[in-house]
This record gives structure tokens, sequence and C-alpha cells, in this order.
């Protein structure tokens, strides 16, 4: 991969993988060994004042969980978005946290004999449907510990499809991107973040249980647990809880659901039941999955690695930390747990600031410095032209070898998917450009005779990237 094409496949993650990174980077010199051993979580008035700072230019509402030896407690800050108040039985979408949940479905299926670990994932996929290869068969530990070769999404979502290319998107999608997509690399030659890996992870076990994904987690994790808010599908009373989603404008937004992918990112909880979830992981509750979190948490790969089973592994000093983070259209969450300290820490948000939660829980578990926060940004409010312009506008750039982006409108609004990476939603921002929803990212057209887009530049994070029409 030559320089540009890297700095191009780096903007393209950044500007539309839909659910972030597995984990927050470890504190460097954040704090020292001694100044995290004497760290203790502030007390409800100081994560108050530090939520109400934080909150005052960059979010909507925000629950902290905070689980410790001297038991657990619940600190809100902001609005829910309906007549409900935050508190701790609010619920949020959790995203990419989901893939913890999967992970343990897989230790726990392993621990029973049900499944192995390194079973090729293609022994349980459906009659007809086949996998990937290039070298040895991708396994189910490469789909939990994202090593193998899969992109971060299929690279077949419909943008036509209603309501959204997400929701869309069926088995038979699934199936088919599988039986059709070349790999570019072995599986385990390298570690790349996929949430289509651990979705289909979730599909595969479902399918070895003979049952769906919800249903397999509500049976094995949920109901064990006690975690009665948590789930896929909400019901009646589930929905009167649910904090509205905000967009990085802090406007409202629709969800988009992986009624497909669930096993990735679709679960929606709220902060008392994922403290239930820690409690069982730092043994404060005595549950039949203890030995499944244990060999979750100890199985790596490679052996030694950093990659647990679905769970980030980072390091406070000496000692392993564990966690992860997810973002949603309109929402973020953060969860992470020390199991020497047998603290942890939840963070739901019901937007997707720039401000993200993982830094706010790694500052509450041991001190590290919290980043400076920013004033959300404004949307554009420039009329769009009508909607034949943006259909000119309408087709397939590439941005690299292998990398094409691909733009559809859908209403006032475009619609644009780079093969692999997601889907995002832009508005119109004046004179052909466009501005995400998501993140800071823009796209400025340059329109050829009769009006028809030829070219287009990708801008973030003051880098930028050319790309020409193919189609």
């Amino acid at each position: 991969m030559n320089a540009i094409h890297q700095r191009v496949v780096l903007l393209v993650c950044a500007m539309l993988c839909i659910d972030g990174a597995a984990l927050a980077q470890a504190p460097t010199s954040a704090t020292t060994d001694a100044e995290r051993a004497a760290w203790t979580v502030p007390d409800d008035n100081r994560i108050h004042a530090v939520l109400a700072e934080r909150m005052q230019f960059d979010g909507v509402g925000v629950v902290v969980g905070v689980l410790d030896p001297n038991g657990r407690r619940i600190v809100v800050n902001g609005r829910s978005g309906t007549k409900r108040a935050l508190d701790g039985d609010t619920i949020f979408q959790i995203g990419s946290v989901t893939k913890t949940f999967t992970g343990l479905l897989l230790a726990d299926m392993a621990i029973r004999g049900e499944v192995a670990i390194d079973d090729p994932a293609a022994k349980y996929l459906p009659p007809g449907v086949t996998m990937p290869l290039r070298g040895r068969p991708i396994t189910l530990m490469d789909l939990a510990t994202h090593q193998s070769g899969l992109p971060s999404m299929p690279t077949n979502f419909f943008l036509g499809g209603m309501p959204n290319p997400y929701q869309a998107y069926t088995p038979v999608d699934l199936h088919s991107f599988l039986s059709s997509y070349a790999l570019t690399r072995e599986p385990g030659a390298q570690e790349e973040y996929s949430n289509l890996g651990v979705a289909l992870l979730g599909r595969l076990l479902s399918q070895r249980a003979g049952t769906d994904y919800e249903k397999l987690l509500q049976d094995r994790v949920l109901r064990p647990l006690g975690m009665s808010s948590t789930a896929v599908t909400l019901n009646a009373e589930q929905l009167s809880r649910l904090a509205p989603g905000h967009d990085r404008y802090l406007e409202l937004v629709a969800p988009w659901n992986l009624d497909t992918l669930p096993g990735s990112g679709g679960l929606r909880s709220s902060a008392n039941d994922l403290l239930n979830y820690l409690e069982a992981f730092l043994g404060y509750r005595e549950t039949a999955l203890k030995s499944a979190m244990e060999y979750g948490l100890s199985t790596r790969q490679p052996p030694g690695s950093t990659n647990a089973v679905t769970w980030g592994v980072s390091r406070s000093g000496t000692r392993e930390v564990f966690g992860h983070d997810g973002g949603k259209e309109g929402y973020r969450a953060a969860i992470v747990f020390n199991p020497r300290t047998r603290t942890g820490i939840v963070v739901l948000a019901n937007s997707r600031t720039d401000d993200r939660p993982m830094a706010l829980a790694w500052h509450l578990l041991y001190g590290r410095p919290l980043p400076r926060t920013t004033r959300a940004p404004t949307k554009p409010t420039v009329p769009a032209p009508a909607t034949e312009s943006l259909d000119l506008l309408a087709g397939r750039y590439e941005l690299a070898p292998g990398k094409i982006l691909i733009v559809a409108r859908r209403d006032k609004h475009l619609l644009v998917d780079t093969t692999g990476a997601g889907v995002e939603s832009f508005y119109y921002a004046g004179t052909d450009e466009f501005a995400s929803n998501e993140n800071d990212a823009r796209l400025l057209f340059t329109r050829a005779e009769a009006g028809r887009g030829s070219e287009v530049m990708l801008v973030q994070g003051g880098q930028k990237s050319g790309a020409k029409r193919v189609q």
C-alpha cells in the first residue's frame, strides 16, 4: 500500500466507519504507576461537575455508571429528549459494545463444547453459501479478533434501500457478498477492525444453536444476568425509556437498525443493565457465565497479544484493563473495567458528538487527563438545490485503487458509501459542498459540462484526497 493509498484508506475509515474502533488507545504519559495506584473514582459531585462542563456546548444527555468495591452509582446530566428524565434505566443504543456480548456467546459455546474457537467459519454457514478463502480458512477466532481479512462493512449495500441501506440489507445480500468477496490478505496476517466480521460471528453462532441472535443472547446472557432493559428489538415499555438519538449537530436523527447484522452493533441497553454485566465480569455477581468470561478475557490471538475475544485490552501501569466503545446514528457508548481494582465505568450518550465517551471513561477509571472539549458545530442551513441537480452528482468516484466512493441522492441530501467502510449521510453546505452529520468530513464536487459531477474532493482533519468519476 503506497503512502497516498494508505492516507485515503485512513480518511475513509475515519469518515465512514459506522461503529467506532474497539478500544480507545491506552493512556501514554497521562499518569504514573503510583498515581494510577492511588487513584479513586471521583465522587458523584465531581463527576456531575465534569459532565456539566463537557456537556455545556457539546452534548444532549449522558448517563455515567460507576461500579467499585463500595457499590454502584449513577450520575446523569442533560436531557433524554423526552418528558422522561435521564436515569440508570434510560435506554440508549450501545453500538459496538454489542460486540462484547457476541464474544461472550462464542466463549460460552466454546466452554460448552458446542463450537471450537479455531473452527472454520464456513462450517456454520447455511448450505450453498461459501466463505472467502485465501491461504487458510477464516476461523471463528479470526472474526472475534478482527483478523479475518474481511472489510469493516459489506461492499454491496443498495443505497436506494428503504428505510435506509442498513435496514434494507438482507441475509441474501450478505450471503452473496461472502460468496463473491476476494480477500486482500490471508486471515491472521493483520488486524483490521471489522464490524462485518463480528456480525457474521453472531449469525454463525445462532445458526449453530438453531435460533436467531437475539433469542440466543436472551437465553445465554441477558436473562441469566438480569438484563431486562437490553435488547435488539425493544418492546413498548422499553421504547418508553429510550432516549432519542441526536447527530453531531445535536439534532434529532433516526436510528439505522442492523437487522441482518445485529451482532456487531444492534443492542440497546441501560447503565443499570451494563453495571449488571460488569458485576459478573468483576466477580460481584455469581453467574454460570464465569468460566466463559474468564476464557474470553484470557484467550488471545496471536498468543500474548492484546486481542482478546472481542474485548480491547490495554494497560494501567502493569495491569491489564478491558474496554470497548461504540457509536451509532445518534448515540455513543463506552464501557471499561479493571479486574485488579474491581472497578468499572459505563458512559452512555444520546448524541454522536466529537467528544467520545471513552475519554471520560478512562479518566474516571484511573485518572487519564481529559482532552479539551469543543463546541458542537452548527448544521449547514443553506437550502439544497433542486433534486435534478443533486442527481447529477450521483455516481461512482475512485479515491484509490479498489476504493470507490458511491454517491446517491436521498431526498435533499446525499448517501455516500465507500466500498467496505459503510454508508453515511451528507448535507448540502453550499456551492456543491456537503457536510457529514457524523464527523468533520466534507465533500466538494466539481461539475463537468451539463452539470454532471466529474470529481470530488474529500476533506477531513486538514487532509484532502481527490477522486474522479469512473461511472
